[in-house]
């Protein structure tokens, strides 16, 4: 629903060599949705590439628009890179997966925080949300939204937002829905603005723990 992987994926920086220090096995779930169907829910890993570039090629023309903001067909490899090997401190990507008739594990959503960096405010993040054609209304974008909200606050995050296209109709009402508020862009009106407070979304609950090693 916004840009974040393309644009940060050319300003990553080079690595020798990338390691997890701490996998949040905390974020791995097994939910049933309303709908019947199950998944899995959890965080991203390095060897999820070709997972990742399965999922964005199945995506319908209009929901790689969306997400994306272009005409994506699939992802160069940097992206692919900046998008599975994160740090789950100042990005955190969640997959949602199932098993096909084959028993392989296919990818039917996903949803990200990436940390800005300064000049910016470090407490802000920006997020993304996509939710395949055959998988969407059954429940499971709103439950990765939550999941989103719930880890951000926990690495102290103040701030989830985002673009979204203003024709993008189901994932501004998803949005509303669950308590983000919404701007139209004062440069560019085919977006609105999305933000989620998450100081005032946790106000007068306990803080979230740390995500597990």
């Amino acid at each position: 629903m916004n840009v974040i992987s393309i644009d940060c994926a050319a300003r990553s920086r080079a690595e020798p060599c990338f390691r997890i220090h701490r996998y949040p096995t905390a974020l791995i779930d097994r939910v049933r949705l309303r709908d019947g169907r199950s998944v899995t829910i959890r965080p991203v890993l390095p060897q999820d590439a070709a997972l990742q570039q399965a999922f964005v090629q199945a995506l319908s023309p209009a929901a790689r628009y969306r997400r994306f903001h272009g005409p994506v067909r699939e992802l160069p490899e940097a992206a692919l890179r900046y998008m599975t090997e994160v740090d789950y401190a100042s990005h955190l990507a969640l997959l949602a997966t199932t098993v096909d008739a084959s028993q392989r594990e296919i990818q039917v959503a996903e949803a990200r925080w990436v940390r800005r960096e300064p000049p910016d405010a470090t407490d802000v993040a920006d997020f993304a949300l996509v939710v395949a054609d055959d998988w969407q209304r059954a429940g499971l974008g709103a439950l990765l939204l939550g999941m989103l909200a719930d880890s951000a606050a926990a690495q102290g995050i103040r701030r989830l937002s985002g673009d979204v296209l203003a024709d993008n109709d189901g994932m501004c009402r998803l949005l509303k829905r669950c308590g983000w508020r919404q701007a139209r862009d004062r440069f560019d009106a085919r977006l609105v603005v999305a933000h989620l407070d998450l100081e005032e979304t946790f106000a007068g609950q306990p803080p979230a723990a740390t995500m597990a090693a």
